[in-house]
């Protein structure tokens, strides 16, 4: 007789999702403390911070909301589907810190807009896939309030892939900030 798991399906498919995630937040604050232990001067970029609160952010606010799938009937289908986002916010968490150097001082304007393309494109894809779960897998309509929130994230990732202008990439980030705030709003206040 097979002994009883004591785990239930989802609880093992949000464990390997939380571990990628987990990696995510531990690379984004590997790449910040390395940055604070430079023992050459460092240039910071506001659109490089406000990026790394938003990838932060983001991280827990899709991990929280997998609480909502937590009543599916689970395939192979949709778990994978549900790694690609996790996988891809690991890549814009590694992509956003730059690479440990000794002998340059580390400039993170030039960093953030020689990884801006790539970084944003990530950041737009990741946010489809995050935008789609829901409506997939049958726990949201297509059309609501937070679609509208998730648009306006992947449009300004997509302007700024095609924007090299600093203040464009400034007021984008600080816009995206400010977007998912009021998404925690009207996701996650009590009753909702």
């Amino acid at each position: 007789m097979r002994a009883r798991c004591p785990l239930s399906l989802f609880e093992f498919i949000v464990g390997m999702i939380s571990v990628i995630f987990a990696l995510s937040i531990a690379q984004l604050f590997s790449g910040v403390a390395d940055l604070l232990q430079q023992r050459v001067r460092v240039r910071y970029f506001l659109p490089h911070s406000i990026w790394a609160v938003n990838l932060f952010l983001l991280t827990f606010l899709h991990w929280w909301s997998l609480w909502t799938f937590r009543d599916l009937s689970w395939n192979f289908g949709m778990f994978f589907y549900s790694l690609i986002g996790p996988s891809l916010m690991f890549f814009a968490c590694t992509m956003i810190s730059p690479r440990k150097t000794t002998s340059t001082d580390v400039d993170l304007s030039d960093h953030f807009l020689s990884i801006r393309k790539w970084f944003l494109t990530v950041v737009a894809v990741l946010m489809v896939f995050f935008s789609f779960d829901g409506p997939l897998f049958g726990t949201e309509p297509l059309l609501n309030e937070l679609r509208a929130i998730q648009s306006l994230i992947v449009a300004m990732a997509i302007g700024g892939v095609f924007a090299a202008n600093r203040r464009f990439h400034t007021a984008a980030s600080a816009s995206v900030l400010f977007i998912l705030c009021i998404g925690v709003f009207i996701r996650f206040l009590p009753g909702q």
